[in-house]
């Protein structure tokens, strides 16, 4: 599985969608899909109070993506109407989908995607994204994988964002940093042991 930056950094830019009115809104709107994005991961917060393994992690499923989706436009809908309703309704499916894609993309990890339509754990045959591993500040393929993940991550949120995109289209030195960055990100990251 990817870890928390990745997923963070992903939430942050579907929440960077639109534009907000107040410093306040847009570090709510930001924290809201980041939480979304990150929402997946609730079973490690189980396995925490239980103190036992999931066999199968039933929130990295589309089931959970669209339980959580529909939660969510609750909250937009009615408890936080003035702060998300302006923001597309695409972008609070998407938010925990991504969490899915990403750790697809870590080649390594079985999850049951597509239940509960179909209950197989699946793996991808090959990793782009470093292993999030075990999460320690001393452990030095945590803060590898950490950089790894940024190296990717960064020029895409940069182009993903709309203000960001605006900013860097005009300048061609970010754009080929950017571009050259994200490359050497995927290319150490597909290199990586599975």
């Amino acid at each position: 599985m990817s870890s928390f930056v990745a997923h963070s950094l992903v939430g942050f830019a579907l929440g960077k969608q639109r534009d907000t009115k107040t410093l306040k809104e847009s570090i709510f709107v930001s924290l809201f899909f980041i939480a979304l994005a990150c929402s997946p991961d609730i079973d490690y917060l189980i396995v925490y109070l239980q103190g036992k393994g999931m066999p199968i992690r039933y929130t990295h499923s589309l089931g959970y993506v669209f339980s959580i989706f529909i939660f969510s436009l609750l909250f937009r809908n009615y408890l936080f109407k003035k702060s998300l309703y302006h923001i597309p309704i695409i972008l609070f499916f998407l938010a925990p989908a991504s969490h899915l894609l990403l750790d697809f993309l870590v080649g390594v990890y079985a999850n049951p995607y597509f239940y509960p339509f179909d209950s197989r754990v699946i793996t991808a045959p090959f990793g782009i994204l470093p292993s999030a591993g075990r999460i320690n500040i001393y452990n030095y393929y945590f803060w590898r994988n950490i950089f790894i993940e940024l190296a990717i991550f960064i020029p895409l949120v940069a182009f993903l964002v709309p203000k960001f995109r605006r900013y860097i289209l005009s300048r061609r030195a970010i754009v080929l940093t950017l571009i050259l960055i994200f490359l050497v990100g995927v290319m150490i990251g597909f290199g990586l042991d599975r």
